[in-house]
This record gives C-alpha cells, structure tokens and sequence, in this order.
C-alpha cells in the first residue's frame, strides 16, 4: 500500500533488483571500490546501488482523457490525429508503431498530422509521462473500430458470416489463417466504392483513478514504473570535481512499443537526472532574484556530465495492461536513477573523510563536494600533512 492509499499492484520492484544484481554483479563491483579506495589516496570511488518507483497519470484526474481522429484514404495510406505534441520523444513514431501494427501494414503508408485543435479538440497537456499512453490507447480504439468496420465488409466481400476468423496480415486479408486474395489496397477501394466509412474517432479516459487533494488520498495513478541502477563515481579528493564512472540499470518498459526510442528516452533521462543532482543548482540573491537564468550561470550537463559508461536493459516478462500494446511510459521515470549519482558521490567522499556528515541537499556541486572534504581548518592541515607525506615516500 502507497502513503496515499493506492493498492501497489503487479510490483516489479524485486524482479528489477534481482536482475541488477545478476547483469551487473554489484557485490563484487563494491568490492572493487573498496579496494579501489585502499589504494588511492587522492581518489576515491563510491557506489549506489538504488530502485526507483514512478507512477504514471495526471494527479488531477481529469487531465487524464484523449481522443484521435484516423482517416483511410482511397489509396491505402492512413491519416493519424491525436493531441499528443511531438517535441523530440518520438511519441509520433508511437503512435506511426500502434497504427501500423494494427492494420498491419507498412508503416510508411501512416503519417501523424500536426498537432491541431480544429482536428483533436480539449486537449490535455503532453506532460506527465502520459502522452502516448493516453494518445496511444485513444488511438488503438479508433484503429480497432475501423478494423472491425473492415473486417465486416471483408466478410461480406467473401460471402462469410464469421468476420471475427478475418484477420490483416502484411497488407493481405486472411480467413482462417488461409490467403483470400485480397489486398488492403483493394480492400480499401472495396469499402469506398461501397459506401463503408473509412474514418473513426475515438475517446479514451483512464479508468479507476481518483484523488482527493484535500487529504492527499485515493487511487491517483494508472500504474508504475519501476527499475533498479547500480552507479559508481569517482571523486578527484585534492579539488572536489568528479566523475560519473557507470549507470548500469535494469528498467521496466513493460512491452515496448518502440525499444530503440524508449532506449533513447531512458538514457537521456539518465544523464538529466545525473545534471539535476550535480550541476544544476538554483542561486537567489538577497532579494530572492534568480541570478542563476541563463546558461552562463546555470550549469546544464553535457557529453562530459555522460557516464563513461551507459547501459539499461529491458525488464522481460513485464506487462501493462493500462499502456497501449502493454506498453509502459518513458518520460520521467528514468529521471529518478540521477539521485543514485547523489548517494556514489557521498560515498566517495565518505571513503575519504569517514566522519563527514552529508545532508541530502541537492545538487551535490564540485564546490559543495570540496567543502565536504575539507570541513574544517584542522582536517585542512592534517589531510595536507598526509599528502605531502605520501608523496615524499613515493618520491624516496
């Protein structure tokens, strides 16, 4: 049971841990830092090993709708409207992917229209991680109207009672697994000239969810997201910069729609959450005025902020049956494996300096990350001492 009152179903908590720890071994990768850490004075190296659970849908329940407009045209091709805005996520390739897969046709035949109003009216924001999972299932029930809308005219073509046995296979209509001879083209053509519509609209409202905002209380979302991220940084000791060495995760995309976007979208995120827990630090005057409002004063991270190196792997066995195609979102989720960047590099300054007391206050700066070891002007001088012994020894 969540804090908020939610039932915390089809868990897969445990079964992204597990994995983790046997892709990616994270006993004998502390191990490592350990004796890492033995033998390096002036570098130190720490470990996080952390899950994340998401949930998925607008807190306020009535964002949580969507509908889609599908029109066929004459010569095959399909016309996709949804309120989802594609601002470099890939939801439009979704939403191309589940079109594509329903008819089962060549995907080059469906192309997702611009963002309109006139076309998709009262949309929701394209926010919450929820834009291809409510633009998606609108979507899949529009398709599957205008399949069954197909598959009638079909049977009538073929002079059969038994429409459900009529299914779509690589731009060929089959009966009972056997071939008909009938093309989608010529199906097409087949309903137009028949007086069939070839256009659909749909609406979608997720189901079962409620929140009471009064008392913080109900069922707010779909599902969750869930995964597991081993990281490891490395602290310079002598300057307080770092490095993050490795993300390995183990994430839960469901059934993906799309792998190649959701790997995309799942290791930008990673770096994201790594610059919002290192870098991105907001600074206030006095006055409380925000001096830190462009990017020569507010750090954003960049191809040196990226691991060294970088890899998810997909959950298997995972199913969602609240996501289009079982699919799970993408957005945020992965956000969260940044926090484990936070606890690596407390760890590599704890190995350091045993006694210091880091409190969780992010970001985790490379200045906040001197000051911590360096508290104090006694450690100054004892850990200076320490230095310029050691490097008298290694000089002899």
């Amino acid at each position: 049971m969540f804090y908020y009152g939610q039932k915390a179903e089809r868990v897969n908590a445990v079964k992204c841990w597990n994995k983790a720890e046997e892709l990616y071994n994270y006993s004998k990768k502390e191990k490592e830092v350990e004796e890492f850490n033995k033998k390096h004075l002036l570098k130190k190296k720490g470990i996080s090993f952390m899950p994340i659970c998401f949930g998925i849908s607008f807190t306020n329940s009535m964002l949580n709708q969507a509908s889609a407009l599908v029109h066929v045209y004459t010569d095959g091709s399909i016309s996709v409207s949804t309120a989802a805005v594609e601002m470099g996520q890939g939801v439009n390739e979704k939403m191309i992917n589940i079109a594509a897969r329903v008819f089962s046709i060549n995907k080059n035949r469906i192309k997702v229209e611009s963002t309109n109003t006139t076309r998709v009216a009262n949309t929701s924001a394209t926010a919450a991680s929820s834009g291809a999972d409510l633009n998606g299932n609108a979507l899949l029930i529009a398709c599957n109207n205008l399949l069954d809308r197909l598959r009638r005219h079909a049977a009538d073509i073929l002079n059969i009672n038994d429409e459900q046995k009529i299914e779509f296979v690589d731009e060929l209509v089959l009966h009972k697994k056997e071939k008909t001879g009938i093309t989608w083209e010529e199906l097409i053509n087949s309903a137009y000239v028949n007086r069939v519509s070839l256009s659909s609209q749909a609406f979608y409202a997720t189901p079962q969810i409620h929140f009471d905002i009064t008392i913080n209380q109900g069922h707010p979302f779909a599902y969750h997201v869930y995964g597991t991220a081993i990281t490891i940084a490395e602290v310079d000791c002598l300057r307080g910069t770092y490095e993050i060495e490795s993300v390995e995760a183990v994430h839960d995309f469901g059934k993906s729609i799309n792998p190649l976007i959701d790997l995309g979208q799942a290791e930008g995120g990673i770096v994201q959450g790594i610059g919002w827990m290192t870098i991105e630090e907001l600074v206030q005057d006095e006055k409380g005025v925000l001096k830190s409002n462009s990017l020569s004063t507010y750090k954003v991270p960049d191809i040196y902020s990226a691991p060294k190196k970088l890899q998810v792997h997909f959950l298997e066995d995972s199913e969602n049956p609240f996501g289009p195609l079982k699919s799970k979102a993408i957005g945020e989720p992965p956000l969260m494996y940044g926090i484990g960047s936070f606890f690596a590099i407390a760890n590599a300054i704890k190995a350091f300096k045993p006694d210091v007391k880091i409190k969780y206050s992010s970001p985790i700066t490379h200045e906040k990350a001197l000051m911590h070891l360096y508290q104090g002007k006694e450690l100054i001088k004892s850990k200076t001492a320490e230095i310029e012994s050691n490097l008298i020894t290694e000089k002899t």
